[in-house]
């Protein structure tokens, strides 16, 4: 007899890798489990699977059974071949119905073949590991892409709570949206501006952050986004504007409404050459990032004052030994002390 302790269904799902991106897909509304979701292709282990192929073993024994399914069920449903299959995790949940599923998750190599759906799924993607944050997923499957992006970067395959921040991924979208914003035609600064301003910017934010004990993701995130609204729409009020436009692109990518208000607190109390109270450590630290980063490539600074805003060699050497100067007084103890040689070079090149 039967023991319903012990009964379950087992189902083997497979994750498509080509190109370094993961097949997802999107089941119908008709689904009853889980309808409009995404997730990746699979089904359900069933004795035909196996009983009519001979055993492996002398015992009736039937090995690879697994293998096979995600090779069967991903062509299926998907029409791709998949090969190189591992494992990479398992789980249980309890059906609707009261029954017990034991899913084992593998993954593998694009083989061959043009995806085409089956009539479960009403659409598809082949997404990276930022990109899959945009698709409403099956609980478990984001996770589950977290776990294997780390096989494919070189880290062994570790357990499915042991998952990568997605924070850490936001920062990488921040940081992309950024550099794309410098990139344009249109920027106000150029393409310089990103590599002599902000990631110099970052780069000291996140060093002044770990000296102070300060929040990381919180300064990271603003280091970033402090002078956006330059390249956007120029340097008047660019610490208003880029505020607001963190405020619409944070709430975009699903950031927490709290942190959202402190990394606007940043952007809005960083300006240099407004007195704006800064009320969080995390405000104090990007106010001084910006400013100790000229001292990184003081003959960029120059060439983009003359450049962009129009001035001649002196007027050019003299916005920027002002700006090199004012930026230094009003940088705490902590600050100076790691930007104080550099200050010190700047001023023999400058004068």
């Amino acid at each position: 007899m039967l023991d319903e302790n012990k009964a379950h269904y087992v189902s083997v799902t497979g994750i498509v890798i080509k190109d370094g991106k993961f097949l997802i897909t999107k089941w119908s509304a008709n689904e009853k489990a889980f309808p409009s979701l995404w997730t990746v292709p699979g089904g359900k282990l069933e004795k035909e699977d196996y009983i009519k192929r001979p055993a492996d073993t002398s015992a009736g024994q039937w090995y690879n059974i697994c293998e096979d399914i995600v090779r069967r069920e991903v062509l299926e449903e998907t029409g791709i071949k998949i090969r190189n299959i591992k494992y990479l995790a398992s789980l249980v949940f309890i059906r609707p119905d009261g029954i017990p599923v034991v899913v084992i998750s593998l993954y593998g190599d694009y083989a061959g073949g043009e995806v085409k759906l089956s009539e479960e799924s009403i659409d598809y993607a082949w997404v990276n590991l930022e990109e899959a944050m945009d698709y409403k997923m099956i609980d478990g499957i984001f996770e589950e892409l977290e776990m294997l992006d780390k096989v494919l970067k070189g880290s062994k395959v570790v357990e499915w709570g042991e998952k990568i921040n997605k924070d850490e991924l936001l920062t990488e979208k921040i940081r992309k949206y950024v550099e794309d914003e410098c990139k344009k035609p249109e920027s106000k600064y150029g393409y310089e501006c990103f590599e002599s301003h902000f990631i110099p910017t970052v780069k000291y934010a996140k060093l002044l952050a770990e000296r102070l004990n300060a929040n990381a993701e919180i300064v990271e995130l603003a280091a970033w986004l402090h002078d956006i609204g330059s390249i956007i729409y120029g340097r008047e009020n660019h610490h208003i504007t880029w505020s607001k436009v963190a405020d619409k692109k944070l709430n975009e990518l699903g950031y927490e409404k709290e942190k959202i208000e402190r990394v606007k607190e940043c952007i809005f109390a960083h300006r240099g050459s407004k007195y704006i109270e800064r009320k969080s450590i995390e405000a104090q630290i990007i106010a001084e990032a910006d400013a100790i980063n000229y001292f990184d490539d003081i003959g960029n600074l120059i060439w983009v004052v003359a450049h962009y805003e129009k001035k001649d060699k002196k007027e050019a050497l003299c916005s920027v030994k002002d700006k090199v100067i004012n930026s230094f007084e009003k940088l705490s103890d902590s600050a100076k002390e790691i930007v104080r040689p550099k200050f010190e070079a700047a001023m023999l090149l400058l004068n």
